[in-house]
């Protein structure tokens, strides 16, 4: 049986679950977005969310509980949430790699266009 979790260590927790809120709502901001609007609001919600895990696992080690239920669930959750960022940062990547190949072949089209046809010239 795992030893009873502290209440600061599920103060801990029960904060970390309402920080994966704002992380989701975050990236679901961020992802979509190819202004660079949400790029801090995004990584600032997530380096926050990575501060705030990594005291909670030292909390949860000092005190003999890494391996309570609760913190087990914290672990999963975050684990499943990054995996899920990682994939959609990679697929934003690929998004924002092939629209910035389109906009070059379409800027190189347009200059030789308007060089075929003298627009340039002053």
């Amino acid at each position: 049986m795992s030893p009873a979790v502290p209440e600061i260590l599920q103060s801990r927790l029960d904060v970390l679950q309402r920080l994966g809120v704002v992380v989701d709502e975050a990236a679901a901001r961020w992802l979509p977005d190819q202004t660079g609007r949400f790029d801090q609001e995004a990584l600032n919600s997530i380096a926050e969310a990575r501060r705030v895990i990594e005291l909670t696992v030292d909390l949860a080690l000092a005190h003999g509980c890494a391996e309570a239920p609760g913190v087990l669930a914290m672990r999963k959750a975050w684990e499943d949430r990054f995996a899920t960022l990682e994939s959609a940062i990679k697929q934003k990547h690929t998004s924002l790699t092939e629209s910035a190949q389109i906009r070059s072949r379409q800027t190189q089209a347009a200059k030789a266009y308007i060089g075929t046809k003298g627009l340039g010239q002053a």
